[in-house]
């Protein structure tokens, strides 16, 4: 296997320059037709390409509205047909209903009849009242596909969210635009057959939203959506954030972090389950922590008076309620478990302190989250929430997760404004955790310090093949004394933290400005080249327009080479462990991977980021924080809990920066859980062990008596019946006058 530290990966980038893998200039070409094409130009809407088929050909969505088209909305579904080829979809549906109209009042030829100043005139009653009459109307109610009307949609990902297979969207919809949809994130699923469901939609609806129209998560949408499996069940879970809303938990106006926890496909639910900071290290206790209720009291000359309540020691389990900021899944002490970043605004009131906040949540593999920001202060060289706040709180900006150095661990790179910082910033908190403690460093980089790129365009990817990724963004830069609104433009040149860094003028010949200034431009393989290309609907002289500009830069596409020495082992309790060797990258650093395991009998998958099953290629294009690292010690694992028994195969891929994949290595495990009914050697006593439960199997209704090793009465019944017994260990049950051991 392959060992990567810093040391050796800046020696290897910088070698791999002089090995043919120095980074080309990013060169794109414009279809300029592509509107006329597909047929259905918009703007105001981040087009979404993803392999909505499995046929290894990318596809699109896109919504918004469009003004030649009457300023309506439709879900424009684009099918790549391969060869270049591309066909668009939107074909609305419609519902018929009946509609209480005014008669109008006609002359003899049926023509309407007016008064003098040209309105029309209405039947009336011998009362004089408007005559009425029922009238069969259709109105639009959503795509013959069923793909959803949407509006921008900076934080829309990729999520399988059923684990059958196909691609998922989630949306983030700022609504209203002529949409007549409100704000939210809307869940889509795809059958694979290019026909769509908008599910859970009454639950995304109960979340904190803004108001239709307006930019979700205030000025920093990008940065309001995470998806990754935390609890490792097998189902992408959601980290969600809106900055400034009604809420309908707290009943008040306020901002609402929730994390979504997904109910095995069937739906989600707001999972509570972020212990706090201990009381009284805690410097901001809302909604973390419960208040007592107001009292209202009269004194002795009839005055009331509002005794405010006090927050007492009684946890609420909720993650802190941070808003206009980003919430991250990234696994910052390396132990191949994702914990959770969030920053922005935090509200206090009149005895917490509010402000701008960053917070980190430890993993503690066992579904629940442990408040440990605690754990940053030696990074930060700070003695204090209030000081660790003040060094690296904020909004106006992206944070995000990345293997910056590519040394296995997985980094946060902040671009944007923060607090404890003069001017713009682009800097990264390096990983340098170890088992004994968490660590970050924060380093200087040499992209160009933008704000303002949450609400507006930021991509971070690999565009020119040397698998280190660039930076393009529209914002607001003081870089250089430049202090103004800009195009900007990082390319790296084949070694780590080595960019050509440049601003491009709006208007200008080159490409990346023409569709920046006035567009909302979502990327991916539209083309089918291996390279990333850009998806742009936009306003120009034909008004609404649609443009993609394919990837033209002179290089070789390359997937990693696939893992090898896949190696499976399983525990008693259905615990599988994977390992493999690390696979580099072109630029001397370590790969991101993709893992599933699928059960062999049942078909159940279980994916880390939605990739083909056959040929390993992503099926959309997931934040960097969806995907597993090895942690820079060691060699690379991954660990899936609470499998049942059966016969599985398992899969490991080799995933770059610019999401080309390598084949999946397989092999194939057992699994026994434990849940097999299992012969005591006592006559006529058979014992089914479960997750939760036992089950004695004997003459009916015979007593049932569960005890731990102290003799402790754990659970009882009867046979035949399950007896609920939580925890494992050694137990004695006795049936009549009949004892066995059983081990759980």
């Amino acid at each position: 296997m392959k060992s990567f530290t810093l040391k050796s990966l800046l020696l290897v980038a910088c070698m791999a320059v002089g090995m043919g893998a120095k980074a080309q200039t990013l060169t794109f070409s414009q279809d300029r037709d592509f509107r006329d094409l597909i047929g259905w130009p918009a703007h105001r809407a981040l087009p979404q390409i993803m392999d909505f088929n499995n046929d290894g050909i990318m596809d699109a969505y896109y919504g918004g509205t469009s003004c030649v088209n009457g300023w309506t909305a439709r879900g424009v579904l684009i099918k790549g047909l391969g060869n270049g080829q591309y066909q668009g979809e939107f074909t609305p549906k419609y519902e018929t209903y009946m509609s209480n109209e005014p008669v109008v009042k006609r002359d003899g030829e049926g023509n309407p009849i007016t008064d003098d100043e040209g309105n029309v005139v209405y039947e009336t009653d011998e009362n004089g009242d408007i005559v009425y009459e029922q009238v069969e109307r259709q109105r639009i109610v959503g795509m013959e596909n069923g793909l959803p009307f949407s509006i921008r949609g900076y934080a829309s990902q990729p999520i399988d969210y059923n684990q059958d297979g196909f691609v998922d969207m989630l949306l983030q919809s700022d609504g209203g635009n002529d949409t007549g949809q409100r704000q939210g994130i809307v869940l889509v699923k795809n059958n694979g057959d290019y026909t769509f469901e908008v599910v859970f939609d009454d639950f995304f609806a109960s979340l904190p939203t803004a108001g239709a129209g307006n930019k979700p998560n205030g000025n920093d949408p990008w940065g309001g959506v995470a998806i990754a499996d935390y609890d490792k069940d097998g189902y992408p879970d959601i980290l969600y954030d809106e900055n400034w809303s009604w809420d309908p938990l707290t009943d008040q106006w306020g901002r609402g972090t929730r994390l979504l926890h997904n109910l095995k496909g069937e739906g989600f639910e707001v999972a509570n389950v972020c212990k706090p900071l201990p009381f009284d290290k805690e410097l901001n206790r809302r909604y973390i922590y419960v208040k007592t209720d107001d009292q209202l009291i009269v004194d002795e000359d009839g005055v009331e008076q509002t005794i405010p309540g006090e927050y007492i020691n009684e946890p609420t389990f909720a993650i802190k309620p941070i808003g206009g900021g980003n919430v991250v899944f990234v696994d910052l002490n390396n132990d191949g478990w994702k914990d959770i970043v969030i920053d922005g605004w935090s509200d206090g009131d009149n005895t917490e302190p509010g402000g701008y906040e960053i917070r980190y949540y430890e993993n503690l593999q066992d579904g629940w989250f442990q408040d440990a920001t605690d754990k940053l202060f030696e990074s930060a060289g700070v003695t204090s929430l209030a000081d660790l706040w003040n060094t690296w709180g904020g909004e106006d900006h992206v944070l995000l997760a990345t293997d910056w150095n590519q040394d296995g661990r997985e980094d946060l790179l902040l671009v944007g404004s923060c607090v404890g910082h003069n001017g713009k910033q682009a800097f990264v908190l390096l990983n340098a955790s170890t088992p004994e403690a968490i660590s970050v460093q924060e380093l200087p980089t040499s992209l160009i310090p933008t704000s303002g790129i949450s609400d507006r365009c930021f991509f971070f990817a690999d565009f020119n093949g040397d698998d280190i990724c660039d930076m393009l963004a529209q914002g607001w830069s003081d870089y250089n004394e430049h202090n103004d609104w800009a195009i900007v433009s990082c390319e790296s040149t084949g070694s780590i933290d080595a960019y050509n860094a440049e601003f491009l003028n709006n208007g200008s010949s080159d490409v990346r400005g023409a569709y920046f200034q006035e567009g909302m431009t979502g990327f991916g393989d539209l083309d089918n080249d291996g390279k990333l290309d850009f998806l742009c609907t936009t306003w120009t002289e034909k008004n609404d327009d649609l443009i993609p500009s394919y990837n033209k830069t002179e290089y070789t596409v390359e997937a990693p080479e696939a893992p090898q020495n896949v190696n499976v082992s399983t525990e008693e309790d259905g615990t599988m462990k994977i390992t493999w060797d690390g696979v580099s990258l072109l630029s001397g650093g370590e790969a991101m991977y993709n893992v599933y395991v699928v059960n062999n009998a049942t078909g159940q998958l279980r994916m880390v980021a939605p990739a083909n099953l056959e040929t390993g290629k992503q099926l959309g294009y997931s934040r960097f924080g969806t995907y597993v690292y090895s942690g820079g010690e060691g060699e690379p694992s991954y660990v899936v809990p609470g499998l049942p028994t059966g016969e599985y195969t398992v899969g490991v891929q080799a995933v770059s920066y610019s999401y080309q994949a390598s084949a999946w290595t397989t092999t194939t495990a057992s699994v026994d859980d434990g849940t097999a009914v299992r012969s005591i050697a006592n006559e006529k006593m058979n014992i089914a062990i479960g997750e939760r439960a036992i089950t004695v199997t004997g003459v009916v209704g015979t007593p049932v008596q569960v005890y731990a090793l102290d003799g402790k009465l754990v659970g009882s019944g009867v046979t035949n019946n399950p007896i609920a017994i939580n925890g494992r260990g050694v137990y004695a049950v006795k049936v009549g006058k009949k004892v066995a051991k059983i081990v759980k």
